[in-house]
């Protein structure tokens, strides 16, 4: 006789098809699609989109799209409430704003984290708002107490802990990667190519990267910056790019498919990541996969996902000299460039989507006992 599933509700403000789906939602999906092919069922609680149904089945899990998206910690507080006899583990993503799933449930329960932004918050939201994200970080050490954790890098779990949490409470499982799908695409491009793949926001530090353009092109004649992504800070970054005078050498590609973000990664020579704040980095993993290294600013999360000098590089934010007088001393030395593409690629090659629902497996069998 098969052993009933046992039943896992997933609330994260957002779910797959969500428009403003990002690498949180991605996580999630691609994990949790293979714990429900296994002896899980999983419900997926988000909150509602226009022209979305409020209820269907994607990938095998049930997805419940309930309440608008400035209220759905409320929305999904009284849902868990209501309906947690129908589970046997609820895991709540933290998120910027939690739920606080401990103060009314009585299940057992995993909270995942990506990153928490702490005082960054004030880097990209408006004072008001801000201040209310940061508080309900902060909140977390009270109500969290004892509560099971899982984090996306060590980096957070370190996070967690200075958050209040002990670190026994804490699992690790990172982000894995569609092994099969990344892989290089294009030649390298000459001149070379470096590259930027992201939301275009404050605090995704896009701007690090074009004040950098003007000393890069003294430094390596020829080179091109490629910008892919959207958002609303690009206009502030076209601004400069005309200020700076380097029009001729950042090109910005808008919004890519995946195919385009693949052979974008592919022809880069290198891949920038000066994000402030990061939980793990999977872009850095793609661009790997597709034989390009990453340089990334060295803050939590990228300096995990990065190994310094084995797979990749990492800079210090106020020191753009330090940046350029890198990143040209590796694109002029192409043993030392491949070296670290092989590294990147065999590292890279070991963090599939199956490898670590197996690790979240085991994390969700010690939530639940």
């Amino acid at each position: 006789m098969v052993a009933d599933k046992k039943k896992i509700l997933l609330i994260n403000w957002r779910d797959i098809k969500n428009p403003e789906a990002g690498g949180a939602e991605l996580y999630f999906h691609e994990i949790f699609k293979r714990i429900n092919a296994r002896n899980y069922e999983v419900t997926v609680l988000s909150h509602s989109v226009k022209g979305l149904p409020a209820e269907e089945v994607v990938d095998g899990m049930r997805t419940i799209r309930t309440g608008n998206k400035f209220l759905f910690n409320y929305t999904a507080h009284r849902y868990a409430r209501k309906h947690q006899h129908e589970y046997d583990l609820i895991v709540e993503d933290l998120n910027k704003i939690p739920f606080f799933t401990p103060c009314n449930t009585k299940v057992k329960r995993l909270h995942m984290v990506m990153h928490f932004f702490r005082k960054s918050i004030f880097r990209e939201a408006f004072f008001p708002m801000a201040l209310y994200v940061y508080l309900m970080e902060r909140a977390v050490a009270l109500f969290y107490k004892n509560e099971n954790f899982l984090a996306i890098s060590q980096s957070t779990a370190d996070e967690i802990v200075d958050m209040g949490i002990k670190a026994k409470w804490i699992e690790v499982v990172e982000p894995g990667i569609d092994t099969e799908y990344f892989h290089p695409t294009e030649k390298k491009a000459d001149p070379p190519v470096i590259s930027y793949v992201g939301r275009l926001m404050k605090y995704k530090n896009a701007q690090f990267v074009i004040n950098a353009m003007p000393r890069l092109r003294e430094l390596v004649p020829g080179i091109v910056l490629e910008v892919a992504g959207g958002g609303d800070y690009r206009g502030e970054l076209e601004k400069l790019v005309d200020k700076l005078g380097v029009r001729d050498s950042v090109k910005f590609l808008g919004r890519v498919s995946e195919d385009e973000k693949r052979d974008l990664l592919s022809r880069s020579s290198l891949f920038i990541n000066p994000s402030f704040k990061e939980g793990w980095g999977i872009n850095n993993i793609e661009a790997n996969l597709c034989g390009t290294i990453s340089m990334s600013n060295n803050v939590a999360g990228l300096k995990d996902s990065v190994v310094d000098g084995v797979t990749g590089l990492l800079y210090e934010n106020d020191d753009p000299e330090g940046f350029c007088q890198k990143a040209a001393a590796v694109l002029h030395d192409r043993n030392r460039l491949s070296e670290l593409e092989h590294n990147a690629c065999e590292r890279a090659l070991t963090m599939s989507w199956d490898a670590m629902a197996e690790k979240m497996e085991k994390v969700i069998e010690k939530a639940l006992n």
